[in-house]
């Protein structure tokens, strides 16, 4: 679903620089290009997105793996806490 919504992104984008006339002042530019170098720019793009995509999946991991280590933190207070009422109380 999410590159479908990518796609979607780049065609609308193609489209309105077709329709106020940016790309018409491109082509030029782009004509002098390498072809190659197309391939290499999308490269880079794809790189990025990756390592960001990465980047918030660690960050993800990073935060469960927090949750669960407070967790037993928390756990090993409450039963300190109990042993030690226990204790006084005798």
């Amino acid at each position: 679903m999410r590159r479908l919504y990518v796609v979607a992104t780049v065609v609308l984008f193609f489209v309105l620089l077709q329709w106020t006339g940016i790309y018409a002042s491109l082509t030029p530019v782009l004509s002098g290009v390498p072809w190659w170098m197309y391939f290499v720019m999308a490269g880079i793009a794809y790189s990025g997105y990756r390592a960001w995509h990465h980047a918030m999946e660690d960050k993800k991991l990073d935060r469960v793996h927090i949750e669960e280590e407070g967790k037993v933190y928390m756990e090993r207070i409450e039963e300190e806490k109990k042993r030690r009422d226990h204790a006084s109380g005798e």
